[in-house]
């Protein structure tokens, strides 16, 4: 269990993991001004040359670069003419890999990526609005003008594979912050966007993400959801936001961790610069942030410092926000600002909370926490102050070695909850052991550089490739009933209830994953404890 008293003598941890995490960024970048690529940050691409693209997403770190200048938090091994050179370098790369569409990359050549253009442009965006006062009008116009391309592209272009809120809050975000710095609604395409994410927001608080809610991906939508508001108070996102906020607070764990398999991505990081952002306006947000700064400084949550290359960008700027917030709301002391919230998770009270949307029931006492997915076959997350259980649910093989699962995302299992006894009866679905194979990558790259480049062929391929890896379901005639006593020691018990077919029960099967999700897994400190 942690303690917020351990705040009390806390650095800001933000920017501790920052400066850690500095030297691996600078790397990324190509500094040969005679190079083509000059200016660019995917390695793989310029340097080893293994991938015949650039991910742009890189080019996002002139986001937090530039927060850490004008916030004081340059290491001093840095000038501020440096970080400005940086900066100049990663536009001068955008504008590089930018495609004649205004599209970025990040998958694979010609992917006119929604999500990535909205990201790099977002993050461009907001290194020209930090950077008012540093840079002359003729950069701030030659900045403008790269991202320009990127931003008539968001205005025509659609997300058409799943509907992924962080994907368009980013998207979003980045239009009105076009407006802001340019007067330029782009004939409110984010009014419209933001007017999508919000329709779709459960009651219960949380934001839609592929098939469900995702406290993981959550957190990075309100991140840009918080920019929002914070650039226009008019738009009354405040409301939107507790909900979102109220949701979340409830998936911080007794261990310090955030999220996992019960979410409909498997994620199980945390994104806090919304959230550090909120804290003045949002009580429960105070106290969500107090408790994952020291998550994160312990690392017992996934941190900037586990991070892949893909996802570095975007949390190392949300890092940076966050530092940059909590120096300059509390002088790396906590807010004076009293609350009588307390973490659901170190309440200590006896209730049983039900999102039945969502799926999830969370049961808490004096010295238990559990939170049980019935919409992922009985996924269950159980924390006492003796031994933490994690169970993905169950998974059984077939004679040919094929693995199934009730992990599935199903939103009409059935579900019985009595006082201390939840059963849900769930399908078994084929498990997503996809990999990469020369001939897939040759097939693949062939509709990339042909088929794939008219944009309406190259969406109905992404959204064959979603139903394929992510949101297809492959089922059995068979079902299980997964019964959980709810209480201390938390007991699991599985039973077939119409079994067909050569089927074994796995055991040991711990946190697996049954979906292809790139952003699930990544390490925190009790992956390796005893």
């Amino acid at each position: 269990m942690q303690s917020v008293e351990k705040l009390l003598s806390m650095d800001n941890p933000y920017k501790q993991s920052i400066i850690r995490n500095l030297p691996r960024i600078l790397a990324l970048f190509n500094r040969d001004q005679t190079s083509p690529m000059y200016g660019v940050g995917d390695r793989y691409h310029w340097a080893w040359k293994l991938i015949d693209f650039g991910n742009g997403t890189f080019q996002g770190a002139a986001h937090g670069f530039s927060r850490m200048l004008v916030s004081g938090l340059l290491p001093d091994y840095m000038s501020e003419y440096s970080a400005i050179k940086r900066i100049e370098e990663m536009f001068l790369g955008a504008d590089r890999l930018r495609r004649k569409n205004g599209s970025m990359e990040e998958a694979f050549p010609f992917e006119s990526s929604f999500c990535v253009t909205a990201l790099v442009a977002y993050d461009l965006l907001s290194a020209v609005e930090l950077l008012d006062t540093k840079i002359d009008v003729e950069t701030r116009r030659n900045f403008i003008a790269i991202v320009q391309p990127m931003v008539r592209f968001l205005c025509r272009a659609k997300e058409t594979h799943a509907f992924i809120s962080n994907h368009l809050a980013t998207a979003a975000a980045a239009l009105f912050k076009w407006q802001l710095l340019t007067g330029d609604s782009g004939k409110n395409r984010g009014k419209d966007i933001l007017q999508d994410i919000l329709s779709h927001q459960s009651d219960e608080g949380w934001f839609l993400e592929y098939e469900g809610a995702d406290p993981g991906y959550q957190s990075l939508c309100t991140y840009y959801l918080a920019d929002i508001h914070r650039m226009r108070p008019d738009l009354e996102l405040l409301e939107p936001l507790k909900r979102s906020i109220r949701f979340l607070w409830n998936f911080a764990h007794p261990d310090g961790s955030f999220g996992g398999l019960y979410g409909s991505r498997n994620t199980r990081f945390y994104y806090p610069a919304g959230i550090e952002y909120l804290v003045a306006e949002i009580p429960e947000a105070r106290v969500l942030a107090d408790f994952m700064r020291i998550s994160i400084s312990q690392q017992t949550t996934v941190t900037l410092d586990a991070m892949d290359e893909p996802n570095l960008m975007p949390m190392f700027n949300a890092y940076c926000w966050a530092a940059t917030t909590y120096k300059e709301q509390s002088n790396n002391t906590p807010n004076n600002t009293v609350t009588n919230e307390k973490l659901p998770a170190l309440s200590g009270e006896e209730r049983l909370v039900h999102f039945p949307h969502a799926g999830l029931v969370i049961a808490t006492g004096f010295d238990f926490y559990t939170i049980i997915s019935s919409h992922k076959g009985g996924v269950c997350y159980h924390f006492n102050d003796k031994k933490n259980i994690i169970d993905g649910g169950v998974v059984v093989i077939d004679n040919k070695n094929r693995y199934y699962s009730t992990q599935a995302f199903q939103p009409d299992n059935t579900v019985q909850i009595d006082n201390n006894m939840i059963s849900i009866v769930a399908p078994l679905t084929k498990m997503c052991r996809t990999t990469q194979t020369p001939f897939r990558l040759l097939m693949l790259r062939l509709l990339n550089v042909t088929l794939m480049r008219n944009e309406k062929i190259g969406n109905l391929v992404k959204n064959t490739l979603v139903r394929f890896l992510i949101t297809g379901k492959k089922k059995l005639p068979n079902t299980i009933r997964r019964t959980i006593m709810i209480g201390a020691q938390c007991e699991i018990q599985d039973e077939w209830l119409n079994k067909q077919g050569d089927l074994t029960f796995s055991s040991d099967q711990g946190d697996f994953v049954a979906i292809h999700m790139a952003s699930q897994g990544y390490w925190q400190r009790q992956d390796d404890s005893p």
